[in-house]
């Protein structure tokens, strides 16, 4: 009995294994959870929105410090057209703007840099912002506001300054102050003249004194950023430079602070002895010990390659950023940090972009993972940090205080981006914070102060309390180490003054405070504990085919046991035996076994998570009468010759029947629209259908998801910050940007619209969308039809308080109520109706939700998973963006290099009639749609061009280097798992038949008579009555 037991026993084990190794048992966690990304943007969610005016100026400020003392560190950005702004941490994840946010505002100010410092030594940290003219210095006056006090300061200067940087360089107690000034071009009549850098010395009583004579040289660059540090390691406070070559090219200067003497205090410019002189277009500097060897090292930006000078501890410097990985030649770098990300001990490092060097491709900000080995790894994957936006700066702050560091990000025209750091959801590692607050000699904020953490491995650890770096930032100057698998360290400081203290056995995953002359740690809280990684579920999805296979072996696994530990019983027992395992896995078996189509097809079905979709209210007629109008009212398109219904008519399946559309500047309907100017390329992506665009569960529109979010939480979009408010669903949102596209409807520079007038809107700047729908409301509105059709809408509105947005929510009305159809037969079966699909059709369903592998991705209700995969879908057409000829898919917006060809999954309602597939339409026949799927990787490269009609004809991208581009970044699909037979083809196909809706095969009903502009209905399209 004991050998059955345990033959039983191990049975089971070896079953489970067998179905492991097999793939049988999937891990749900791996399967169905999308992967954590290193950092999550969280702006709109902590309420950092709305912060910067439009503009394509190059100046940026972000300053992390607790300004009322509460334990949580508020935030400070610029704006050099509009009024600066300052957020106070709620101590919850989000953020409110201060009641003393218009008291620092300065609305009419140039203003770059910021940083906030404790100057008088009063316990309060005080706001310094770096301005083009007067700067201003805000006394905080005990966390109850601020007051400038700048003309009583002394300080003067009034140059274009990008960053002030702080360090207390006479060790006096106090902070002094180095203000990087740029260039006065081109507001001078010097544009190849820098403009020239001060130093202040702090006098202690709340005044400075410019003491810029103690550098004897080098101040007249083209000043970005500088740094107070000690790269020497002698006690005392250095100061690096970086200049921009654009202006006056002197390179970058490195003081050397030989202490007391040469009239006042001797600074000696040993850059070009130190090898620390390049010559570049510098703009940012991050400042820290990526190595761990104790010293300081130098990262700095440039256009074109960065450099990372590794300092040999002996007063000198060696460039290696080619061979620590981190050189990104072809991109325009600004901001930059040092700062561990994942907590293991060693400092990362992060690169704000602002541009490629041949304004080509994707300019994407870089995070790079230290190796710990002298060499970075980019994070190219699940880390949505890696803004594509133009980045200008970079600071860091905890600000969440969970002991794994965040980010902010200052862009050029589209605001600041607060980043939370999410490794703590894949990382164990440990961590510990360390607050220094000076007294007596001891300048209060510490800086200059350093840190040394050794942990039970022998790593040792150094930082230094830094306030100026980056590019007109001001970092956090709490102390941050990552511990890695350490729980406890040991932790040395060295004051100021060269008092020097260690503390030892120093818990993990707590943040402490030290103060100048306190024997002991002070615990502020207990933080949060390292990342837990939960243990993968399984989750049984057995196809018929698995069973059979599975059972066969289980059973012969199981003879082979019983036999071995039974031999001596004779052939009796081991029959017995053989035969109760097999009546064991069969009664296990019998929820997965195959049954009548139905119930195998509705349990299928419920692992999909297939359930009838969440209509949204109904929209009321007048919207919906606003919005017919709109639809096919060539009104808005800015050559008066194109409309929604041009790229998605009625009689096209709500698309247009071809594989890249024509859009403004051509003529006649799907198939047979032509365009006349070779000037004006195809639009890059196939037109998506609008059918059921209102449900409730979506979540992301466009093939590349630009178009995201919920009503619920906001939207984000191409606009940014500037998507005005009042939209009432994800819908509405989409529908503000077709318009505003020069190829789809807004047309080329120097266009006349059809009655050989300008047009205006196509002579307005491509970066600012709120001018382009500001011009189409005035162009709406002064045709009286729209006026008494939108004051029917929307009675309590004013006319002249009517946006564009108005506009898109009754555009999405019209759609929601006219295109959204559930008569299908797959909707039908899913309401109950089990007769409601054919027997080819049932069997194609068993196939898309089983062993096809199909609702991998096109699960739910919607019929998609909202998400990206790279199918390694043939690259046709002009291309979209500074990618061309290519279309990069969603890198662009997020700037992994794993979504580079990625698209969003399409829902599959009325998908028969909705042809040419996938997202640029190249592949022709829905067969052609599922042997692709089946063996993505032959299908790309055996794709013949010759099939797709002749304006395309030479524009199939098949070269070598494009097919191996996009198979280097291919996902894994399920659906290259499935062998399936041409008959199994035949039922997928029936069933992808039966998510066509009847009501969709006859909209003529839907064209209006006429619009109120007295357009032709429909644009240019001619055959819109007969649909030929």
């Amino acid at each position: 009995m004991r050998h059955a037991v345990f033959a039983f026993a191990l049975l089971y084990i070896g079953g489970i294994a067998l179905l492991l190794q097999q793939g049988y048992l999937l891990s749900a966690s791996a399967a169905t959870h999308p992967a954590v990304g290193a950092f999550m943007e969280v702006s709109r969610a902590a309420g950092i929105t709305n912060n910067r005016a439009v503009s394509l100026e190059l100046s940026i400020g972000q300053a992390w410090g607790d300004y009322d003392n509460d334990g949580w560190v508020d935030l400070y950005v610029t704006d050099p057209a509009g009024p600066n702004t300052l957020y106070r941490n709620n101590g919850d994840g989000t953020f409110t703007r201060s009641p003393f946010s218009e008291q620092v505002s300065l609305p009419q100010a140039y203003s770059a840099g910021a940083t906030f410092v404790d100057f008088d030594n009063d316990g309060w940290r005080d706001l310094f912002v770096a301005n083009w003219g007067l700067k201003a210095l805000f006394r905080n006056e005990a966390g109850q506001g601020f007051i400038n006090i700048i003309e009583q300061t002394g300080i003067k200067d009034t140059g274009n300054t990008k960053s002030a940087s702080w360090g207390d360089f006479d060790n006096d107690g106090f902070l002094d102050v180095y203000l990087a000034n740029w260039s006065c071009y081109p507001k001078c009549g010097r544009p190849m003249e820098g403009d020239t850098d001060r130093l202040y010395r702090n006098n202690g009583d709340g005044t400075f004194t410019d003491v810029s004579a103690y550098l004897v040289s080098g101040l007249n660059g083209a000043g970005f950023i500088a740094s107070f540090n000690d790269f020497d390691n002698d006690g005392d406070l250095d100061i690096y430079l970086v200049n921009d070559e654009f202006i006056n090219g002197i390179g970058n200067k490195l003081w050397r602070n030989d202490g007391p003497g040469c009239n006042g205090w001797c600074f000696t410019q040993i850059a070009h002895e130190a090898g620390a002189d390049s010559r570049l277009f510098g703009m940012g500097l991050a400042v820290g010990d990526y190595d761990n060897d104790t010293d300081l090292d130098y990262y700095y930006s440039n256009v074109g390659p960065m450099e990372l000078l590794q300092n040999n501890g002996d007063g000198t410097f060696v460039e290696v950023a080619e061979a620590a990985g981190v050189q990104t030649p072809n991109a325009i770098g600004w901001g930059t940090v040092f700062f561990d990300y994942n907590n293991d001990g060693w400092r990362d490092l992060y690169l704000a972009v602002a541009d490629t060097t041949d304004h080509e491709d994707i300019a994407a900000n870089q995070l790079f993972r230290n190796n710990g080995d002298g060499t970075f790894t980019k994070v190219a994957c699940n880390n949505e940090a890696s803004d594509v936006r133009p980045s200008l700066g970079v600071a860091y702050a905890d600000y969440d205080r969970d002991g794994w560091v965040d980010l902010v990000v200052g862009n050029m025209d589209e605001g600041y981006r607060l980043y939370r750091n999410q490794t703590a959801q894949t990382e164990n590692n440990h961590w510990l914070a360390l607050e220094l607050v000076g007294a007596g000699r001891v300048n209060r904020d510490a800086v200059g102060a350093r840190v040394y953490v050794e942990t039970a491995n022998g790593l040792r650890q150094m930082q230094e309390v830094i306030n100026g770096a980056s590019l007109g930032a001001g970092n956090e100057l709490t102390q941050y180490f990552g511990l890695g698998q350490a729980e406890m360290a040991t932790v040395t400081v060295r004051w100021p003054d060269g008092t020097q203290q260690t503390l030892k056995q120093v818990i993990a995953n707590r943040r402490y405070r030290l103060q100048y002359g306190a024997t002991e740690l002070q615990v502020i809280d207990e933080g949060k504990a390292a990342g837990t990684n939960s243990a993968p579920k399984f989750n049984f999805q057995f196809t018929p085919a698995m069973w059979g296979a599975g059972l066969t072996l289980l059973l012969l696994f199981g003879a082979l046991i019983v036999g071995r530990f039974n031999a001596r019983a004779g052939a009796g027992v081991l029959s017995a035996g053989v035969l109760s395992l097999t009546v064991a896995a069969y009664l296990a078996a019998q929820p997965y076994l195959p049954t009548d189509l139905d119930t195998q097809l509705g349990r299928l079905m419920a692992q999909a998570n297939v359930r009838p979709p969440t209509n949204p209210p109904t929209p009321a007629p007048e919207l919906v009468k606003l919005g017919e109008a709109l639809f096919w009212d060539p009104e808005l398109s800015g050559n008066r010759d194109i409309t929604c219904a041009t790229c998605h008519h009625p009689f096209k399946g709500l698309g247009d029947n071809i594989s890249l559309s024509i859009g403004t500047g051509g003529v006649g309907l799907g198939e047979a629209r032509i365009r006349f100017e070779e000037r004006r390329e195809l639009i890059p992506r196939n037109a998506q259908p609008l059918f059921n665009l209102g449900y409730l569960e979506w979540e992301v529109l466009f093939w590349d998801g630009r178009a995201s979010g919920s009503l619920a939480h906001g939207f984000n979009t191409p606009a940014s910050d500037r998507l005005p408010t009042g939209l009432d669903s994800l819908l509405a949102a989409q529908a503000m940007f077709p318009v505003t596209s020069r190829d789809e409807m807004r047309g080329l520079w120097g266009d006349q619209d059809i009655f050989g007038q300008p047009n205006e809107l196509a002579n307005l700047v491509d970066y600012a969308a709120r001018p382009i729908w500001k011009a189409l409301m005035q162009r709406l509105l002064a045709i009286p039809g729209y006026v008494a059709l939108f004051q029917a809408a929307y009675p309590e509105i004013p006319i002249e308080q009517l946006g564009f947005e108005h506009a898109a929510n009754a555009l999405a009305a019209y759609e929601i109520a006219v295109f959204t159809f559930e008569d299908s037969p797959f909707d039908l079966y899913i309401r109950g109706d089990k007769n409601a699909l054919s027997p080819e059709a049932k069997r194609g369903a068993v196939l898309f939700y089983g062993e096809a592998g199909c609702a991998t991705c096109h699960s739910g209700g919607l019929l998609t998973d909202q998400k990206f995969y790279n199918l390694a879908v043939p690259q046709i057409g002009d291309g979209k963006g500074r990618e061309q000829p290519l279309d990069l898919g969603r890198a662009r917006e997020t700037g992994n290099d794993c979504d580079r060809f990625a698209f969003r999954t399409p829902p599959l309602r009325n998908v028969a009639i909705t042809g040419p597939w996938m997202h640029n339409g190249s592949l022709l026949t829905l067969e052609a749609v599922i042997q692709h799927h089946l063996a993505p990787a032959a299908s790309l490269q055996t794709y013949d061009p010759r099939q797709l009609p002749p304006l395309l004809a030479d524009k199939c991208h098949n070269q070598p280097e494009v097919l191996a581009a996009i198979l280097a970044s291919q996902s894994p699909s399920a659906t290259e798992q499935a062998q399936l037979s041409q008959a199994e083809i035949q039922d997928l196909i029936a069933f992808l038949e039966a998510l066509t809706s009847p009501s969709a095969l006859d909209l003529a009903h839907t064209i209006p008579a006429s619009v109120p502009s007295g357009l032709p209905v429909g644009g240019q399209i001619e055959n819109v009555v007969s649909g030929r």
